[in-house]
């Protein structure tokens, strides 16, 4: 007989948090419909402006993590907004890395254990570490034109100040959420 295992329904992701997943993920999709004409000129125009407007993308996801507290969820619905999108992004289906890597980041960044409560400091910083990967994941396809110090450093702090900026909604919201009764 092997060692003891642990109970099915904590290895379960319960389905409540794969249907708020999902959900979050296919309305973050027209987030996505509604912000695309205007990424798409700033990521041109200029690349810090556009990293602080692009910081909406993880938005919804990032909400699904904090809300659910459930590892995945915010991988599971970047990856519902990747696959909706993918027909009116701009790069087409190179543009689901960055929303999927978006949402590996925050779930690595917050806590592992289900259930764990995910205090304000570490959402921030979640918030602040997936703006430096993101900005990271897009230096391959800056212009060189771009690839100047000023823009990169006013690159790299719209990624991250526009990532603090989501992670302060996500926190407005779950109080919300939480006063209402809906979250815990």
């Amino acid at each position: 007989m092997s060692g003891p295992t642990a109970p099915v329904s904590s290895r379960r992701v319960p389905t409540s948090a794969l249907l708020v997943s999902a959900a979050l993920g296919a309305v973050q999709a027209l987030v996505f419909l509604a912000v695309v004409p205007i990424t798409s000129v700033l990521a041109a125009a200029s690349p810090p402006a556009y990293a602080l407007v692009a910081a909406v993308h993880t938005a919804l996801p990032f909400l699904a993590r904090v809300v659910t507290r459930v590892p995945g969820m915010a991988t599971l619905a970047a990856f519902v907004t990747g696959v909706l999108t993918v027909a009116v992004s701009p790069i087409g289906l190179l543009g689901v890395v960055p929303l999927v890597l978006g949402g590996v980041v925050l779930d690595l960044a917050l806590p592992f254990r289900r259930d764990a409560p995910v205090r304000p400091a570490r959402v921030l910083l979640a918030g602040a570490v997936t703006g430096a990967v993101l900005f990271v994941v897009a230096l391959p396809v800056f212009s060189p034109e771009h690839l100047v110090p000023p823009v990169l450093i006013g690159t790299l702090l719209g990624r991250v100040v526009g990532e603090l900026a989501v992670a302060g909604v996500v926190l407005a919201v779950r109080r919300l959420l939480r006063r209402a009764g809906v979250a815990r």
